[in-house]
């Protein structure tokens, strides 16, 4: 075997090795958790959960008189439809019933499968989170304006 091709058959090998050691410590960290889950997801869970509720208040509390309360009403609805089917893929990639080993490796190929899913939806959550405190902010100078 002449010596690059040697070099590209171990590179492969350690790729091998990469992948499959990630996939051994995930399926080691969702068989030990008390969530059924990656530590990454579930944090990913509990901010999601926490927005879509504060976004769903705001949707329900808003009047929408003026254009910023409107857009602001319109993100909040964005928000928490994105939020839920981020929340649902989340519980797709969560052991449901008794933890073993096959679950656990199972769950742990969907959710490096769906990783660039759930990153997308969470960076898309990220802007309507901005977008809304910017309104937030411009209503809070247009108050403060008006009332003085």
């Amino acid at each position: 075997m002449d010596p690059i091709s040697a070099i590209g058959f171990a590179a492969s090998i350690l790729t091998f090795i990469e992948f499959a050691s990630k996939i051994v410590a995930g399926a080691h960290e969702v068989y030990t958790s008390a969530s059924g889950t990656t530590e990454e997801n579930a944090h990913i869970d509990t901010v999601i959960t926490d927005l879509r509720e504060t976004a769903d208040s705001l949707d329900s509390d808003l009047i929408g008189k003026t254009k910023h309360e409107k857009a602001l009403k319109e993100l909040a609805s964005k928000c928490e439809i994105l939020s839920t089917e981020l929340l649902t893929l989340l519980e797709q990639l969560r052991l449901s019933g008794k933890n073993s080993t096959w679950k656990s490796l199972k769950i742990t190929l969907k959710s490096m499968r769906k990783e660039k899913v759930v990153g997308g939806m969470e960076k898309r959550l990220g802007e309507y989170r901005s977008q809304m405190l910017l309104r937030l902010s411009l209503m809070l100078k247009y108050y403060r304006i008006s009332r003085y």
